[in-house]
């Protein structure tokens, strides 16, 4: 069974079949919702789009539906192929930003937002010693170890995540290379079976 919910047009659709139910019990910033019978992705207002695994929480929109009258709302019968890529697109998105995220998430957001920093005075002070490198010079103070085991070890944690990221982004870029050459009309069965 395939879900969508789409909040500003009050809609829900079961396998392509719109119509128009209240969704004032949805929560606030959920925009939209779309479930492919094991899976899904939840778009937000103000954060990432979710996966999910599990319809339960939104199950008591598909009971809404199953008990509305049988009007369909006819300039919603099906989500349209751009429609349909663009969500393809927002859930093989959503996941690679999940896998980035699980990256870094043993670190705290300030330290992440330093790495490029550190890496390039990490890179700066091997090829010339004499180099200004403030971050480096106080982080190698405060954590009690020179400044050469310090720059080894940031250049090191570097190239590893620089590694697993290129893995990651060029999945992604492999996965919408194979949506966009599905063409102008993909079925729905074929973007489903382009999975992370």
């Amino acid at each position: 069974m395939r879900v969508t919910i789409i909040r500003d047009d009050s809609a829900v659709g079961v396998d392509g079949v719109f119509r128009r139910i209240d969704l004032s019990s949805l929560r606030a910033n959920v925009r939209a919702v779309q479930w492919n019978g094991t899976s899904g992705h939840i778009e937000y207002d103000d954060t990432a789009n979710t996966l999910f695994t599990n319809i339960a929480e939104f199950q008591s929109f598909v009971d809404l539906w199953k008990a509305a009258a049988s009007e369909q709302i006819t300039s919603l019968t099906a989500p349209s192929p751009d429609q349909m890529r663009a969500a393809a697109l927002a859930r093989i998105n959503t996941a690679y930003q999940s896998k980035v995220r699980e990256l870094t998430a043993v670190y705290p957001e300030e330290e992440v937002k330093s790495w490029a920093l550190q890496e390039a005075e990490a890179k700066t002070w091997f090829s010339n010693p004499q180099a200004h490198t403030p971050w480096l010079d106080s982080a190698a103070e405060a954590r009690s170890i020179s400044k050469a085991d310090l720059a080894a070890k940031i250049t090191t944690k570097a190239a590893a995540f620089a590694g697993v990221h290129g893995q990651l982004t060029g999945k992604r870029q492999r996965l919408q290379d194979m949506i966009a050459a599905l063409g102008d009309f993909p079925t729905p069965q074929q973007l489903d079976d382009i999975k992370w």
